[in-house]
C-alpha cells in the first residue's frame, strides 16, 4: 500500500491541535481531521492484592467515571518520568513501574499512543504534588476480579481502563 500526503495543514492549535491532511491511497485523494495529541501513559497500580482506581468527572460525557491514573507526557518527560508524576498526583503512591503495552488511543482520527504500566510494591509518596485544575479525583481501592465485572457490566466504561484491566487480568 502506497500512501503520498499531498497537504497537511494545521486548522487548531492549543493544549489539542487539529490538522487537516490531504493524502493519496488506493488511488483515491482522501481528507481526514487528525486530533494531534501529546502521547501519555496510563497506569495499572496493583496494592495489597486491589487496584487503585480514580473516579472523576469528566465534561465530555458530563458523568463521573472509574479510571485507571493516566495523564499526557509532558514536553522533556519519559513515559517513566510521566508516570511517576501521574501516581503522585492522582493517587498519592509510588512505586516499581514495570512497562507493560502500548497503544493507539483512537487511531482513526488522533495520534495519541498511550504507554502502560504496571505498577507494584507502593507507598504513599512523601509528598503529593497538586491535581491539574479540572481533576477533583477520588481513590477508590477494587479487586481485580470486582474491576473485571465492571468492566463487562458497564461500571466502568473508559476504554483504556476496561483494556488496561482486561489486558492485566489476562496476565496475572
Amino acid at each position: 500500500m502506497q500512501v503520498r500526503v499531498i497537504e497537511s495543514k494545521k486548522v487548531y492549535s492549543g493544549a489539542i491541535s487539529m490538522r487537516r491532511d490531504r493524502f493519496a491511497i488506493n488511488g483515491r485523494v482522501v481528507e481526514k481531521e487528525i486530533v494531534e495529541h501529546l502521547p501519555s501513559v496510563g497506569i495499572v497500580a496493583v496494592r495489597e492484592g486491589s487496584l487503585l482506581l480514580v473516579e472523576q468527572y469528566r465534561r465530555a460525557p458530563d458523568m463521573t467515571l472509574l479510571e485507571i491514573p493516566a495523564g499526557k507526557i509532558e514536553q522533556g518527560e519519559t513515559p517513566r518520568q510521566a508516570a511517576v508524576r501521574e501516581m503522585n498526583e492522582e493517587i498519592g503512591y509510588a512505586g516499581r513501574l514495570k512497562p507493560f503495552l502500548k497503544w493507539y488511543m483512537a487511531p482513526g482520527y488522533d495520534t495519541e499512543l498511550m504507554h502502560l504500566f504496571v505498577a507494584t510494591d507502593l507507598k504513599k509518596a512523601k509528598e503529593r504534588r497538586d491535581m491539574d485544575d479540572d481533576e477533583n479525583i477520588v481513590v477508590r481501592k477494587v479487586t481485580l476480579a470486582t474491576a473485571v465485572k465492571k468492566c463487562f457490566n458497564g461500571e466502568i466504561r473508559d476504554a483504556k481502563t476496561i483494556a488496561a484491566i482486561l489486558a492485566y487480568s489476562h496476565s496475572a
